[in-house]
């Protein structure tokens, strides 16, 4: 009696145990799995690219199950990237072109927003792992030398009343900036923030519909204005 006493006790406590470790993996990973696929992706990135890298910080993706690590390469700490896990023909996959890719347009991009918005605030974005087909090994091509889908984000700190002036100033940033790539689409951003509106005017890229005039960049691009308090649409 005693030993299955003992036994009712302690089953139920192995039992719930069981599930609480279960569930800690589940969301947050095994720590030592979560170090060796950093240590391994770590000498991926170097045998990839042939350069050394820094390993910030690992982490468990619970959604996917999937490890990965947050990097940078040596030379320049400010490209930090990260590698998972792969998926299909590829073991360990990373994004470390498109950020390189964001960077370059980024910095092409800048003096010429400069140039007609000098207060304006500039940023790019990528689509993640769009690099895997077009990089192999450890040279990577410039973002214009490549059609890689990149956007270029403009943030401007004043209204925008839709006049041709400011259609001109559009349509000569957007012919451009599509000029470094077909691929690269564009959105600009317009706050007034002492009416309280935002409006969003987004661009197509060249591929999509190419732009050289104010008659086609009002065709081809679309507004939207918004009340910054309420977030709500706003009807001309």
């Amino acid at each position: 009696m005693k030993i299955g006493k003992k036994l009712f006790i302690v089953l139920p406590v192995v039992i719930v145990a069981g599930l609480a470790a279960w569930l800690i993996s589940a969301f947050y990973g095994l720590p030592w799995k979560e170090k060796a696929v950093a240590g391994k992706l770590e000498s991926y990135l170097e045998e990839k690219y042939e350069q050394d890298f820094i390993l910030k910080e690992s982490f468990y993706n619970f959604k996917d199950g999937s490890y990965g690590a947050w990097f940078y390469p040596e030379a320049n700490p400010k490209l930090e990237f990260h590698a998972v896990e792969g998926f299909g023909e590829y073991t360990y996959v990373d994004n470390y072109p498109e950020i390189l890719w964001a960077r370059q347009l980024k910095e092409a991009v800048k003096p010429i927003v400069k140039d007609i918005y000098s207060a304006a605030s500039v940023d790019t974005n990528f689509v993640t792992y769009e690099s895997l087909d077009i990089v192999k090994g450890p040279e990577i091509p410039r973002f214009d030398e490549t059609e890689a889908m990149l956007g270029v984000h403009i943030e401007i700190g004043m209204s925008f009343s839709e006049n041709d002036e400011q259609w001109q100033q559009l349509a000569t940033l957007i012919e451009k900036i599509q000029a470094l790539s077909p691929a690269i689409d564009s959105s600009f951003d317009f706050i007034n923030k002492k009416e309280g509106i935002e409006t969003f005017v987004t661009c197509p890229s060249k591929e999509e519909a190419q732009i050289k005039s104010v008659q086609q960049a009002k065709k081809s691009c679309s507004v939207s204005k918004y009340d910054m308090e309420t977030d709500m649409t706003l009807d001309d």
